[in-house]
């Protein structure tokens, strides 16, 4: 009797099934839709408060982290909805938006210009506050430069210009590995989208991971890690891995000069992903730049300490 192996796709098939959706924690939108980016890709955004032509407020745009969701933003958006025309998208590669055609166009520099297009989608017409989380705080930067009239501000949170790998854990030990596996995927990248699949395939470590590092467990909702981990589980390794090789490049830093909207960087005390002190540089790189540290926060600090955050965030803003 012959003995039956299982294929490396039936793996990755077997894993993906057992992975839940991602639950929606934010209200029913105001309005959504998909918008063709530059490229052709779907991008998809909603729309919570008042739409731009309602009021005199000016927009708010959310962008979140690297395999995060909006629900990062389920704070900040419950409070400002209801005065404040609230944008998120998804971006390329990410839950309800479309991968592109071309991989090489999975950068922040993409991202950003899909940013730019879900702005003029929505018929946003003034500057807005733009809010950036993690990876989403270089994207933000990047819109920044790219088209500077759209943005009024930029709140930065938990963010880094540099390779993040250069200082996570405060060590540089995970440098030397990222590079490593990033080659690896190139040669490779059917182990590693295994190994992916299985590992992801089980939130509930991917939730116990983000409790250690990425939030405070004492601060924060059960609810908010438990979104956090399935948002991971339900990105594909062909997007994560280019992203993160973006990242890596640690090109943001040499646009920094370039912005010229006043900008707060927030870091979270305990924040072990983008340390405190590779934020502060950021600031201090800024033109306009300035620093507020939460006591406690981590690198989710604005659901940690959502109020706190939007506090700091208003006193920032009564000095534009």
């Amino acid at each position: 009797m012959s003995r039956k192996f299982f294929s490396l796709d039936q793996f990755q098939e077997y894993f993906k099934s057992k992975r839940r959706g991602v639950p929606h924690l934010l209200s029913n939108p105001t309005d959504a839709g998909t918008t063709e980016s530059f490229d052709g890709t779907p991008i998809h955004w909603e729309l919570r408060g008042p739409r731009p032509s309602e009021t005199k407020n000016p927009a708010m745009v959310f962008c979140y982290g690297l395999v995060c969701s909006m629900n990062q933003w389920r704070f900040q958006i419950e409070r400002y909805s209801k005065e404040y025309p609230c944008i998120t998208l998804d971006y390329r590669g990410h839950h309800e938006s479309g991968i592109p055609a071309e991989k090489s166009s999975l950068n922040l520099s993409a991202i950003a210009r899909d940013v730019a297009a879900v702005i003029e989608a929505v018929q946003v017409k003034k500057p807005a506050h733009i809010w950036g989380h993690s990876m989403g705080a270089n994207v933000a930067l990047e819109l920044a430069v790219q088209e500077p009239q759209r943005v009024k501000s930029l709140l930065l949170v938990c963010g880094t210009p540099i390779n993040p790998f250069k200082n996570m854990f405060n060590t540089s030990a995970l440098e030397k590995v990222t590079g490593p596996l990033l080659d690896l995927y190139d040669k490779k990248p059917e182990v590693i989208e295994t190994l992916w699949q299985v590992f992801l395939s089980e939130p509930r470590l991917a939730k116990w991971i983000s409790s250690l590092v990425g939030f405070n467990a004492f601060a924060s909702k059960s609810f908010d890690r438990e979104a956090y981990a399935l948002a991971v589980a339900n990105i594909e390794p062909q997007v994560f891995f280019p992203l993160i090789r973006d990242l890596t490049r640690g090109m943001t830093q040499n646009i920094l000069a370039q912005v010229k909207a006043p900008a707060l960087v927030i870091a979270g005390s305990k924040d072990f992903i983008t340390p405190p002190h590779v934020q502060k540089d950021l600031a201090d790189n800024l033109p306009k730049g300035q620093y507020a540290e939460i006591l406690l926060g981590s690198h989710n600090v604005q659901l940690d300490f959502g109020e706190y955050v939007c506090l700091k965030v208003e006193e920032f803003w009564q000095k534009l």
